[in-house]
């Protein structure tokens, strides 16, 4: 029988010796059994390697930026702890007293889905490792398009992003032989649609998380625009009368603004590919979100995509945060961004 893996999240800049927060032998005994050296050894110019997103560049850059007042502030930095496994000193969630994080303790909420074996976890290690030392080494890339910015998102973000779930859950692809993982991100599709042949002006997110191979067992989504056709000051003005009213938060169908059509969209692929968790980035600007009732919208506050360490940890989060709630813990969403902090005020 497998041993039981640890109860830790393998971020590649945790692996790797030297690091300020890097892991030690001691706290993963198993992994250092499978590899002797783990810590993974610093590679050339080691104590410079950062987990941060690359800036992507283009010959143009158009951006413009204004920031009001952006709520609620706590989703983002939640979803960050929530990444964190349970255990002593770890903050939780304020105002849900001894709420579990990615592993549940049997305070009466249900259970979450265990954790996968050792030897899955030390399996995924050295890509998690190799992929820290590419991104680290590799050179900005100059945006053509808005599917080379897709491209950009998915080595940056969800390559990172699928094997960091390798690492917190088992496989859910069916019985053996198991040729592949499931949770992962992928390319939405017309059989991931609820209703393919409806035309509607959401379309189909860039990259969906399939909880399993099962049709319509989507946990999140991640839409993908470009900085010089939704420029930063589109982000921003979410949180304005352009996107939506102030005090309700209210938003026009039928604003012909960018924020107004930008959160349409979003709504309708959460709708039509049955998620209530997702993202949206331009490449500059970064928001995470999630449907915290049947009409009703909540947003985190912007960040910045390149330069910010926390933007790969909150996304894991919300990884996390999908798929236990979809696992049956239905309090997940309103512990992570209480109704308290939900405010539409700007």
């Amino acid at each position: 029988m497998a041993q039981p893996g640890h109860h830790l999240l393998y971020m590649p800049d945790q692996i790797v010796a030297g690091l300020p927060q890097a892991l030690q032998w001691q706290d993963a005994p198993l992994i250092q059994q499978q590899w002797h050296q783990f810590p993974f050894p610093a590679p050339l110019g080691g104590h410079q390697l950062s987990l941060a997103c690359k800036r992507l560049e283009a010959a143009v850059i158009r951006t413009g930026l204004r920031l009001p007042k952006l709520l609620p502030k706590s989703l983002w930095q939640n979803l960050v702890v929530y990444s964190l496994p349970n255990g002593p000193g770890v903050a939780k969630p304020a105002n849900v007293p001894g709420l579990p994080l990615t592993i549940h303790t049997g305070q009466g909420f249900g259970n979450s889905t265990p954790f996968p074996s050792g030897r899955q976890q030390a399996e995924v290690l050295d890509s998690l490792f190799a992929w820290f030392v590419a991104h680290n080494r590799r050179k900005p890339v100059a945006m053509t398009s808005e599917p080379s910015v897709q491209d950009e998102v998915h080595v940056q973000i969800i390559e990172l992003l699928n094997m960091l779930l390798a690492t917190r859950y088992s496989n859910t692809a069916g019985q053996p032989p198991q040729t592949q993982f499931y949770p992962q991100w992928g390319r939405s599709c017309p059989k991931a649609h609820r209703n393919p042949g409806e035309q509607t002006n959401a379309g189909f997110p860039d990259f969906l998380l399939y909880q399993s191979p099962r049709q319509w067992d989507h946990a999140a989504i991640i839409e993908v625009k470009t900085w010089w056709a939704y420029p930063d000051d589109v982000f921003t003005d979410i949180f304005s009368t352009a996107g939506a009213q102030r005090v309700s938060g209210i938003f026009n169908w039928k604003a012909p603004l960018q924020p107004g059509k930008l959160l349409k969209q979003l709504w309708g692929e959460l709708h039509f590919f049955q998620a209530k968790w997702g993202a949206c980035t331009n490449g500059r600007k970064i928001v995470i979100f999630v449907r915290t009732g049947q009409n009703e919208l909540t947003l985190s506050e912007i960040h910045d995509f390149n330069g910010d360490a926390s933007v790969h940890r909150a996304l894991i989060g919300m990884c996390f945060a999908a798929i236990d709630e979809g696992a049956g813990l239905r309090f997940v969403p309103h512990s992570l961004c209480p109704v308290q902090d939900r405010e539409s005020l700007w």
